[in-house]
Order: structure tokens, then sequence, then C-alpha cells
């Protein structure tokens, strides 16, 4: 597994398990109450985004 599809698989999972969380808490009715599933969607996305910029490549990891 190279490291970009460690951090993709790492974003998604993170991002889906962020998304279901605030979905299934109610934050999302607080964020933005007349649009939860926008909001629900957009912190998915932002988390994703976040989590790929952030997640560490293996610098030890042969490049083929």
């Amino acid at each position: 597994m190279n490291p970009s599809m460690n951090s993709t698989l790492a974003a998604t999972l993170i991002a889906t398990a962020a998304g279901l969380g605030v979905w299934l808490s109610g934050l999302t009715k607080a964020v933005w109450p007349a649009h939860p599933q926008i909001a629900a969607i957009l912190i998915t996305i932002a988390v994703s985004i976040l989590v790929k910029m952030l997640w560490p490549a293996n610098a030890g990891q042969k490049h083929i």
C-alpha cells in the first residue's frame, strides 16, 4: 500500500465516521437547522480534506 493510498483510506474512513457521528448526535441541526443534511456533508468533506492534508507519509517506504 503506497502512502497516498494510506492517506486516502484514512481520510475516507475518518471523515465517514465524523459525518455519521455529527448526523446521529444531532449537531448538524445546531450548525444549520434549515439544512442539516447539507451541514453533514460539508463537515464530512472538510474532515476528509483536513485528514488528507495532515496524514503523515511513510518516509521509509520504497517507491516503485
